[in-house]
């Protein structure tokens, strides 16, 4: 080959890279415009990995293990009455008495509170806005200073999962399945790492 085609070749695959860069960036920046004003875009996520490599509960460590039982309900812990049993709710975990103690659970779709958990994150899904912490969803309630607990959205993409999750392998791929809802590992370029959990349908 003549240095002259090595040449053209070069500059053809230094070209290709800048423009595959910059069109990644652009779908970022993109990404970014519209959490800030609302916008509705959809950006297809690719899976990081078939085979699930890691910790999805990292930001969670030290927390209660989901769906683990303690003797008594943390003190300080508020009173939320919804249906026949009432949720101990303590910094962003929900507790119900079960036996002689008091498991961690999921709450119901419903439940209200007034002040979202600290560390929560906004997760924009369509045209609504989630707000997201330690594996519960809240939409805002059109009453002042409430939220309320809702379904997990199927495209939601949240930084980290409480412990207590199972690994599940469907065909050649694995997913994370939390309390009956399941999570795929994807690119989520938002976040420090650059990993992301997507609630999805399998």
């Amino acid at each position: 080959m003549s240095s002259m085609k090595i040449i053209g070749f070069a500059g053809l695959v230094l070209t290709m890279s800048f423009f595959i860069t910059g069109n990644a960036e652009a779908q970022r920046r993109e990404r970014v415009r519209a959490r800030r004003h609302g916008h509705v875009v959809v950006v297809t996520r690719r899976p990081v990995h078939r085979v699930v490599v890691r910790r999805a509960h990292v930001r969670y460590v030290g927390m209660p293990r989901w769906g683990t039982t303690v003797t008594v309900a943390p003190a300080g812990a508020v009173v939320i009455h919804h249906g026949p049993h009432p949720y101990y709710f303590d910094r962003g975990v929900y507790y119900m008495h079960r036996g002689p103690g008091f498991a961690v659970v999921r709450p119901v779709p419903g439940v209200r509170i007034r002040v979202l958990p600290v560390g929560y994150r906004t997760v924009v899904v369509g045209p609504r806005s989630y707000y997201y912490y330690y594996g519960t969803f809240y939409v805002k309630s059109s009453s002042p200073d409430e939220y309320i607990v809702a379904d997990a959205p199927e495209g939601a993409v949240v930084d980290a999962l409480p412990e207590g999750y199972e690994v599940e392998a469907v065909g050649d791929a694995e997913y994370y399945v939390l309390d009956g809802v399941t999570y795929a590992e994807v690119d989520a370029p938002e976040f420090e790492d650059g990993v992301g959990y997507q609630v999805v349908k399998v």
